[in-house]
């Protein structure tokens, strides 16, 4: 689905995975997901490009950070929970147990676990985990080794953790606040952090004003800062999205988190425009009462910090760094675990008998996994999955424009058609619909309807090789030949290695343009490249009999331009 097709079933890298399995690869692409490419390797490596074993290795990852979200909550409870009138302290591992299992088992998290190419999201949490869980075990309470000890060996393996981490995704950058959060958090108020904090309260806030200002005009000022070769003109704008960000948080992802229905891979989010607003007031108020009122909590500061938790981890994605979403699920797939950890913990301070917390979290754990069993459903197919988000969001044409793909790769053109023109009402100047459409045109005899479109695309993207190509191949059908040389060579000159153009160009120069040994030359670099093309006989034939008689074409046997 969706990216994975450009990144698993267009990936010429993984036809040969071996060399993808290498240090220096994961090197070179460190600030580039390399981990993440590595993965997919070894997929290829065991079992080609089925997708039964991608999917196994997503689920496997998401089943383990479960394992280790037990672990790791048992240890943050301990740690906070110590007044006697807190409810959860007698029900550590129950605690534990719900926190992990509605992890595992939450709707919201199928986007991350199926959809392969959020294999980002779910192998960045099992470093970012095993990061804290080791941070946790180093720190706590009743360890026997010297201080400088323990550091001189945690430290070094904590490195090693955000290292690798971060070659899976950049959310790892987040990890120290966590750690330094974790450790102020079990801080008492005499304690030396604590006191030096407040003694210097003013002066390190005056820094960090300073900072956030001249980040904020760097940020405003220059569209492409942090988010490196993207189009910045195809989003939204890092103003809009800033102002849009308190909405998204509050009205869909806490929401979403609450209340897992009408889940959508591609959602229809609002964009705020203006700073005198409700969409970006309340929800920022809102944000700000949450962050207070469990600061202020009295008894444990667990409650502040699964909230600050979860702020932490979505900031990468919903505050300076712009991207071409508003929203995606995937991104509240390590950070939601806040909201669980304080929903169970809730529920054992409001409820008086533990019997009735039992029955609840059992009867919602199993409403929780029969709706992720109907989301995955969903899933299934590109047709289920695109239908279902052009439902839900009708005024974006994405979903069209996919669920347009999956009926084309189905054979059912005339379906395909009606949704790409559907696609074209709604956004004219978007590239892939104006292409695709052409290229069904094109296929059914619309020569004029598809050279429109063609000419179209090339405006939207003249940087697209396979353009140039079906423009090159319409002229040479119109016998328009100088038309399609330059068309030709351009698409050559984008993509030197696209065997269809040059073997069109050997059959423009050799049979149309009198060019003979120009043509065998084409020919030539074309069987190169793709030996097995169709008609690879009659071309080498054609290649053979020139050597004997250059100037001598003869007959060929090659049928019009290839596509």
């Amino acid at each position: 689905q969706f990216d994975s097709v450009a990144y698993i079933v267009n990936n010429q890298n993984l036809e040969r995975p071996e060399e993808m399995l290498t240090f220096d690869y994961w090197a070179r692409g460190l600030f580039s997901r390399s981990l993440v490419q590595m993965s997919l390797a070894m997929n290829a490596l065991l079992g080609q490009k089925t997708p039964f074993g991608y999917h196994l290795f997503n689920l496997a990852l998401h089943i383990f950070n479960a394992i280790l979200l037990f672990f790791i909550t048992e240890k943050v409870c301990r740690n906070f929970l110590r007044e006697p009138k807190l409810k959860a302290v007698d029900n550590i591992w129950v605690v534990s147990l719900f926190t992990a299992v509605l992890f595992l088992c939450h709707p919201l998290a199928t986007e991350s676990v199926v959809y392969i190419m959020s294999r980002s999201e779910v192998l960045s949490a099992t470093f970012y985990l095993g990061g804290f869980y080791l941070f946790q075990s180093c720190i706590e309470n009743g360890l026997t080794v010297s201080p400088a000890f323990k550091y001189a060996w945690v430290l070094p393996l904590l490195l090693i953790f955000f290292l690798i981490g971060f070659s899976v995704k950049q959310t790892l950058i987040t990890l120290p606040a966590v750690l330094l959060l974790y450790t102020l958090c079990q801080c008492d108020a005499q304690s030396r952090p604590i006191r030096f904090l407040r003694r210097w309260r003013w002066p390190i806030g005056g820094i960090l004003l300073l900072a956030g200002i001249a980040l904020l005009g760097k940020l405003l000022l220059d569209e492409t800062f942090l988010i490196g070769p993207s189009n910045p003109e195809e989003m939204v704008g890092r103003k809009n999205y800033m102002l849009s960000q308190p909405s998204v948080l509050i009205f869909y992802y806490l929401k979403l988190l609450a209340f897992p229905v009408n889940l959508n891979i591609d959602p229809d989010i609002p964009v705020v425009t203006e700073l005198i607003s409700w969409r970006f007031f309340v929800p920022l108020t809102a944000i700000g009462a949450l962050i207070y009122l469990t600061f202020r909590a009295k008894g444990s500061r667990v409650y502040f910090f699964c909230i600050a938790w979860f702020f932490i981890l979505i900031s990468p994605s919903s505050s300076i760094v712009t991207l071409h979403d508003l929203a995606a699920e995937h991104r509240t797939y390590l950070a939601g675990y806040g909201f669980y950890l304080l929903f169970v913990l809730g529920l054992f301070q409001l409820c008086a008998k533990r019997s009735a917390v039992f029955f609840v979290l059992i009867v919602l754990t199993g409403a929780l996994a029969m709706m992720t069993v109907k989301r995955n459903l969903v899933w299934q197919s590109e047709r289920t999955l695109w239908e279902d988000t052009r439902k839900k969001s009708p005024g974006i044409v994405r979903p069209l424009i996919n669920l347009a793909r999956a009926y084309g790769e189905a054979g059912e053109t005339e379906q395909a058609i009606s949704y790409y023109e559907k696609s074209l009402a709604l956004a004219p100047d978007v590239f892939a619909p104006n292409y695709n459409l052409g290229d069904l045109y094109l296929a059914k005899g619309q020569v004029e309807e598809a050279l429109t479109l063609f000419h179209r695309a090339k405006m939207l993207d003249p940087g697209v090789p396979e353009v140039h190509g079906k423009l090159g191949e319409i002229y040479l059908d119109k016998k328009q030949f100088e038309l399609a040389e330059g068309y030709f060579k351009k698409a050559v000159e984008l993509n030197p290695k696209y065997p269809s153009v040059l073997r069109n160009l050997g059959i423009l120069n050799y049979f149309h343009l009198h060019r003979p040994q120009q043509g065998i030359a084409y020919f030539s670099r074309s069987l190169t490249l793709d030996p097995g093309q169709p008609e690879a006989g009659e071309i080498r034939q054609l290649i053979a009999r020139s050597s004997r008689q250059p100037q001598d074409k003869g007959k060929s046997g090659l049928p019009g331009p290839a596509g």
